[in-house]
């Protein structure tokens, strides 16, 4: 294996074990938000670790049937890879204007006493609901690209599903923190696809 093969298994194998678990976490956390709040923000975040962990484990077990498909060094592939990498930084940039860590790692959905926190409607956020949730994918598909392993293309795949899952019960949370402030923001800005021009 040359040094360009092990650097893209490398990029596969982080891909595959930290990408879905990234997704995974979440979702203990906001379908029980109001349970968390209850019994103390630690424990929600814990079982989103523990899910985290469970998965990168399960996964990290078995790489070697999961990356054993490998499509080789593709220069189309790369360039693709690079162009998808510089488009999830452009979108990271401008989510990270608007939004604090705090609000990144939901201490407001889960603490909002200790940590009150306000919709955010403005910058990128009045183009998409879920930019952070673009750029994941955005993400994962550039190290996928990079690396060319059928198992990177699956974990894309399944995050892609996994975010449309997991927007729902993200939104119903929100829908119930800031009641029809959220609906109206809703109705007007799309979660994912920007429209042609911005909506009234």
């Amino acid at each position: 294996m040359n040094t360009v093969d092990r650097i893209r298994y490398a990029l596969a194998l982080l891909l595959l074990i930290g990408g879905p678990g990234a997704v995974l976490f979440w979702f203990p956390v906001h379908p029980l938000a109001a349970f968390w709040r209850r019994v103390g923000a630690r424990w929600g975040y814990a079982a989103g670790i523990l899910v985290y962990v469970a998965s990168a484990a399960v996964l990290a077990s078995y790489r070697h049937t999961l990356l054993s498909v490998d499509f080789g060094t593709s220069a189309a592939a790369i360039a693709l890879g690079i162009v998808l990498f510089a488009g999830q930084m452009w979108v990271q940039r401008r989510w990270r204007r608007a939004v604090t860590w705090r609000t990144l790692l939901g201490m407001p959905e889960l603490a909002p006493d200790r940590h009150p926190g306000a919709l955010v409607t403005d910058g990128i956020y009045a183009r998409i609901r879920h930019p952070r949730y673009v750029q994941i994918i955005i993400g994962c598909a550039s190290y996928a690209c990079l690396s060319n392993y059928l198992a990177a293309y699956g974990v894309v795949a399944f995050v892609a599903i996994a975010i449309l899952i997991l927007i729902p019960l993200e939104e119903r949370e929100l829908a119930r923190r800031f009641g029809a402030e959220y609906e109206e923001y809703r109705r007007r800005v799309p979660a994912l696809i920007p429209r042609g021009r911005r909506a009234k």
